[in-house]
């Protein structure tokens, strides 16, 4: 076998082990909690789904399904917690931590779309982003930049991100890249893949198939989020609802100092995005910046033919 396979290989199954161990742990004192892009969550909640299984989100649980068929894990939806909100529980104002940490933390910088046509859903929207170069120190930080979309009901997110430090999927200083879905308290990851500084990312969003609701039923969507650069990035989910909220972000976590960031500018290119109808989405990007740490998300050029957007560090 080539020295570069072995490579590869080793790098997956370090990121694996990593992620059963439970990486970027924080004990509570009942509940053992790691950090996910949607912040802290219970480390019960939080389940690799292997190359080629994917998830069936229905109204009374979630499941992780193997490509043979067989149910591979089953969280029941608890109804009387609210899933309601995993955007605007992230996607707002950005909070700040206790001192030394003076950076903000959650959601700093971002952009967001809805789009308000029912009948024609977005059905595919990629972005190209290049891995920026290390941080000059490192404090423990996260940092998350990414492609999402969400459901109008705001109780989901799925997303191809790019993370720096350690997460519940694994990691540690150096930049890999994986796909996520979270659901209310249930969080879902593919097998977290290292990457390069300066190797380009091309993140795909896609509507992959429609059921048409049977007699009493909902109708159901099946979504797939990945990389382009590895299938081990791929999560497909089966949901009920239509994800027509996009969005583009920078989210960072125990940050201590600009200095654990990168430097300069993540450009996020190449955007495009289409609806079921095959024609552009109208797309009009809003923004949401942390002004006080200086970080932003500038629209370079908007819409949905080879748009761009430009997170400033």
């Amino acid at each position: 076998m080539a020295f570069s396979l072995l490579v590869i290989y080793a790098s997956l199954a370090f990121a694996v082990i990593a992620a059963l161990a439970g990486a970027s742990v924080e004990d509570t004192g009942t509940t053992v909690m790691v950090n996910t892009p949607g912040g802290l969550r219970p480390r019960s909640q939080v389940h690799h789904v292997p190359q080629g299984a994917s998830i069936h989100h229905t109204s009374e649980a979630v499941h992780i399904v193997s490509n043979s068929g067989e149910i591979i894990h089953t969280n029941i939806l608890d109804k009387t917690i609210s899933s309601k909100g995993i955007a605007s529980r992230t996607f707002l104002k950005p909070t700040r931590v206790a001192e030394p940490r003076a950076i903000s933390t959650g959601y700093v910088a971002y952009t967001y779309f809805t789009n308000n046509s029912n009948a024609n859903p977005i059905s595919n929207f990629s972005s190209t982003w290049t891995v920026p170069g290390n941080p000059k120190t490192n404090h423990n930080q996260l940092l998350y930049l990414f492609s999402a979309l969400t459901p109008a009901s705001d109780d989901a997110i799925l997303q191809p991100v790019l993370q720096y430090g350690t997460s519940g999927a694994g990691g540690g200083n150096y930049w890999a890249t994986a796909s996520w879905y979270l659901v209310g308290e249930n969080t879902y990851h593919s097998t977290l893949v290292p990457v390069s500084t300066g190797a380009s990312l091309n993140g795909i969003l896609t509507l992959q198939k429609t059921y048409p609701a049977a007699s009493g039923g909902n109708t159901t969507y099946t979504y797939n989020s990945q990389f382009t650069h590895s299938p081990y990035t791929t999560i497909t989910v089966n949901t009920t609802e239509q994800l027509n909220w996009a969005w583009e972000a920078l989210e960072i976590y125990s940050a201590q100092a600009t200095t654990d960031l990168p430097t300069g500018t993540t450009p996020f290119n190449n955007i495009n995005m289409l609806n079921t109808n095959g024609q552009n989405t109208p797309l009009q990007w809003l923004t949401r910046n942390d002004t006080a740490d200086g970080f932003s998300a500038k629209v370079m050029v908007d819409g949905s033919n080879g748009g761009e957007i430009e997170i400033i560090y």
